[in-house]
């Protein structure tokens, strides 16, 4: 800190600096305001003031004190490094960005300027700027956890994991506590699927810094989504809630936890909590000035598209609205933010009553949407079986919904609606693999319904479209406003295709094979397949979707779905980063959609 013009007493001098290193911020507070108020025109207790109200994120007092250190002392900058982290915070981006220049004007080799000034274009999707000057930073200090970690963010959003992994690990070990790092870390390595390596940092994380709520929501969200350790979690994000460190997703998420228990009115009491703190979630464009706004209705109650990826770093506005049986909508505020609407809610098995809600919203908001629920509700498997039947080259199983207590009593006479085994038997709503398998017998079909009868299946016919050379192919394109894209191909030795499932990050043959689809598709699908591919996405009656299929022998597409629920995201691991230029395309097309319908309706 600097003294500034006029000189404190020694004695004053040394306890605001003491009680600054010590992090006593209220105490700090308390102790600055009478330094001000007999010193005015000396620095100190203006700086001292400025950086307690920082720590405690009381972000206005915070500026008031730090704008008054600059009109004393216009040269101090470290005092608009400080007011440019507040000014940000509070959303004046363009004066936080002036503050962060300046500071490093008047200080070139300031490394805390030029670290913050990278998380902070990191932050606005100036990735490329955020390295240069983090990397900046570190040649300044080569010590500076921080400038390390903020680092390792810019580089994990360009794609680079690696060094992203590199530059986080680096921070740690110049300070093996150091919270913000241990989560970001942890947080790489989840997104590359390296789940027990992030579950022991997270846990770390949580154990170094037991008082640390952000620390236990953390943990918490990531058991919950890709653990299944469903009490641990729900634990956590309680200690994070208690702690006060909590936001909108803590809530959505114990309530998914809860859904999951079957505790459906505890699971609304989280997910109205969730939507009363923030009514609409919004990702601002990841530019100065927005082309537009689209509103994503979302729901907690049934599936819906993952938009993750398809939404992320966008030239638009993003709002995000949470549609809950019983629950008011603003439709006002959404049509005051609506250019145009994706409807995400897509799931008809899981939520047909929160469907028909949205329906009448996205009736009333009156606005362009695409995948209308009214479109959504004709897109269970039965449906679309229905709907594809005679497309020409097109095979797709025969598919019925019924009943689980129905299912168990033709089980129990070895006969269900001249179906013959192998059959395909699901829990109606998932998507995944888990309630799904294919039986050889009526008596195993019977202890798969047993265990919970009251639950709708679908009986599918199974169709064994296994390839000459005894591997099994599921091809996914994806379909947007009629165009029909290459998203993958998963290729296993077992009727039960996911691509996380399989064994190609081991076989290059079969990653060759991969990039061979998605780089010319018509090498797969000649010019009649892919006319019956544009046939099966007009029956659908959706705007945007996909199928999953594969090849009989007899060169016809063996549809296994066609639905909005289909997952597309890039690929953080380098084994399948040949992937991600086709996959971007999609994301093209997608905001390219959004952005025509909002003009064209």
């Amino acid at each position: 800190m600097n003294n500034g013009a006029r000189e404190l007493p020694a004695a004053v001098r040394d306890e605001l600096i003491a009680i600054y290193n010590s992090g006593q911020w209220d105490r700090l507070v308390r102790a600055a305001d009478g330094v001000t108020k007999r010193y005015p025109a000396n620095v100190l207790g203006w700086q001292a003031a400025g950086k307690a109200f920082l720590q405690l994120n009381k972000l206005p007092e915070a500026i008031e004190k730090l704008s008054r250190v600059i009109k004393i002392a216009p040269n101090n900058a470290d005092a608009y490094n400080d007011l440019a982290n507040a000014q940000y915070d509070v959303g004046r981006v363009d004066e936080a960005l002036a503050s962060f220049r300046r500071a490093m004007e008047l200080n070139p080799r300031s490394p805390e300027a030029h670290s913050n000034f990278g998380r902070i274009l990191c932050a606005l999707g100036r990735f490329e700027e955020a390295v240069a000057s983090c990397r900046r930073a570190i040649d300044l200090n080569p010590e500076s956890a921080i400038a390390h970690n903020n680092l390792g963010n810019a580089l994990s959003e360009t794609a680079r994991p690696a060094e992203a992994e590199e530059s986080y690990r680096r921070s740690l070990a110049l300070k093996p506590d150091y919270l913000d790092a241990l989560i970001n870390l942890a947080g790489l390595l989840s997104a590359q699927t390296r789940l027990d390596e992030a579950k022991a940092h997270y846990r770390m994380a949580a154990r170094l810094h037991p008082n640390a709520g952000v620390a236990y929501n953390a943990l918490g969200r990531f058991l919950s989504r890709l653990t299944g350790e469903d009490d641990e979690a729900r634990q956590c994000l309680e200690r994070a809630i208690a702690l006060g460190a909590y936001d909108t997703n803590t809530f959505v998420e114990l309530g998914n936890i809860m859904m999951r228990q079957r505790q459906t009115d505890n699971a609304l009491v989280m997910f109205r909590q969730a939507k009363t703190l923030q009514p609409l979630i919004t990702w601002p464009a990841n530019q100065p000035k927005a082309e537009f706004s689209a509103v994503f209705l979302d729901t907690p109650m049934g599936g819906s598209t993952p938009v993750a990826y398809l939404a992320g770093k966008a030239a638009y506005d993003r709002h995000f609205h949470c549609v809950i049986p019983d629950t008011p909508d603003d439709v006002a505020l959404l049509r005051s933010k609506a250019d145009v609407v994706f409807n995400m809610i897509c799931n008809v098995d899981d939520g047909e009553g929160v469907l028909l809600r949205a329906l009448d919203l996205a009736d009333r908001l009156d606005r362009p949407t695409i995948n209308h629920p009214r479109a959504i509700m004709h897109t269970n498997r039965e449906s679309i079986a229905q709907r594809f039947t005679g497309i020409p080259h097109c095979v797709i199983p025969r598919t019925v919904r019924v009943l689980g207590s129905v299912l168990l009593d033709a089980a129990s006479r070895s006969e269900f609606a001249d179906f013959r085994l192998p059959l395909l038997v699901r829990v109606a709503g998932p998507h995944g693999g888990d309630d799904f398998d294919k039986f050889e017998t009526w008596s195993e079909i019977a202890d798969f319904v047993a265990k919970d009868p009251d639950l709708n299946y679908y009986v599918i016919e199974f169709i064994n479209y296994r390839s000459v050379d005894g591997f099994f192919r599921k091809y996914r394109v994806i379909f947007v406003d009629g165009a029909i894209l290459p998203y993958h191909l998963a290729i296993h030795d077992d009727w039960k295709v996911h691509h996380f499932r399989t064994d190609m990050a081991n076989h290059l043959w079969m990653r060759q094979e991969e990039e061979r689809f998605l780089r010319d598709i018509g090498g797969v699908f000649d010019a009649a397949h892919q006319d019956s591919m544009r046939a099966m996405a007009s029956a659908t009656g959706l705007d945007y979707g996909g199928i999953d299929c594969g090849l009989d022998r007899d060169g016809r597409i063996v549809v296994f779905e066609s639905n909005a629920s289909m997952l597309v995201h890039d690929e953080k691991s380098q084994t399948f980063s040949y992937k991600n230029p086709y996959v971007a395309k999609i994301k093209i097309a997608f905001d390219e959609m959004l952005s025509r319908r909002r003009l064209t309706g």
